[in-house]
């Protein structure tokens, strides 16, 4: 079998594993769709060293076959990919943090026993059981594969206080600024504005819920937002650029004594401005992942219509087109998430 893997610089390459087996603790899942995340994406532009266990980490798909003691999934159930519950036994754990669960977390980032030896692009996985959760009846196959990132902007929200009518910007208008969007909407927000310089991503924002929208390139920032909102600074500010010029960016659009949550990976380092975090008293919110229960959380948001995923699927691609997907991500700024169906 054959799982895609990015192997180098602007390079993603087929490489053979062993057929996947339900060796104890673990199932086998015929997959469906996989997402291609800008994490991935990240990964072939630079060149870095990137863990095979997690390129390829928002798929959906069927359990083949389950090895012993695995009693919560069967074969034949639809399934998503997430996190295991918390093991209550690491250090953290038994601080009383079984939200921040160590071992939880190194499956999230592939390393550990909960790692599989490829991510999703691949006909089938085998995988730690208790990191598949059930597809609820009325979630199709290719919007189960956005739940992970979707379940990623939940998490976001969840972590940043949010009141009622509270105003909020959006630095960034990818999938998980425009699932923040949404979530952000849900969670209370009176007036949601997105930053974003692609047109296309703009006027999506539009279409999600974006009450204004505001091109980096044609306007200065700050002073739009203080003119919609008749204020000095929103409310809330999510960083979900992950770009390092965004970061200081987001108190200064933020008011004295708002709220600044950091969604975005920016993986270089940034400059800031320390006075201008003291001065202005900013709470300061950082995510990443998300915790076992957030996916029916996400689930629940989908099926009611609040959490609009289709919306944000622009286009699927066979195991063999994924480099071509990779470089239209890179060239089509109109292309937000690319699914690869590995059995195509």
């Amino acid at each position: 079998m054959y799982a895609a893997l990015v192997t180098g610089k602007r390079e993603i390459r087929q490489v053979a594993f062993p057929e996947p087996e339900a060796t104890p603790g673990r199932a086998v899942v015929a997959v469906d769709y996989c997402g291609i995340c800008g994490t991935d994406l990240h990964a072939w532009l630079s060149g870095e060293p990137y863990n095979p266990a997690i390129c390829g980490h928002e798929w959906s798909g069927q359990v083949m076959a389950v090895g012993d003691d695995v009693s919560h999934v069967h074969e034949g159930d639809r399934v998503a990919v997430g996190v295991a519950t918390p093991c209550g036994t690491c250090r953290t754990c038994q601080r009383g943090d079984a939200g921040h669960c160590e071992t939880v977390f190194a499956g999230m980032i592939g390393v550990g026993p909960m790692a599989a030896a490829h991510g999703g692009f691949a006909p089938a996985i085998a995988i730690e059981a208790a990191r598949l959760y059930q597809l609820e009846n009325g979630i199709d196959p290719a919007t189960a594969a956005l739940l992970e990132p979707a379940t990623v902007a939940v998490h976001a929200v969840r972590r940043t206080p949010i009141r009622l009518g509270d105003s909020v910007v959006v630095l960034g208008g990818g999938p998980i600024g425009l699932l923040t969007l949404q979530c952000a909407r849900v969670a209370g927000a009176g007036t949601v504005i997105l930053v974003e310089p692609q047109p296309a991503r703009r006027q999506l924002g539009q279409r999600l819920g974006a009450d204004r929208v505001i091109d980096p390139r044609a306007e200065n920032v700050a002073e739009a937002v203080d003119a919609w909102l008749g204020q000095s600074g929103a409310d809330v500010v999510f960083e979900c650029a992950g770009i390092p010029a965004t970061i200081n960016q987001s108190v200064t659009l933020a008011r004295r004594g708002g709220v600044v949550s950091l969604v975005g990976v920016a993986d270089q380092q940034a400059q800031i401005v320390p006075a201008e975090w003291l001065i202005k008293e900013v709470e300061l919110v950082a995510s990443l992942g998300y915790l076992r229960e957030e996916f029916a959380v996400a689930q629940g948001l989908v099926l009611d219509g609040r959490l609009d995923l289709p919306t944000l699927h622009t286009s699927t691609v066979a195991l063999d087109e994924i480099e071509q997907a990779f470089e239209r991500l890179t060239e089509a700024p109109e292309e937000v998430k690319i699914l690869v169906n590995p059995r195509q």
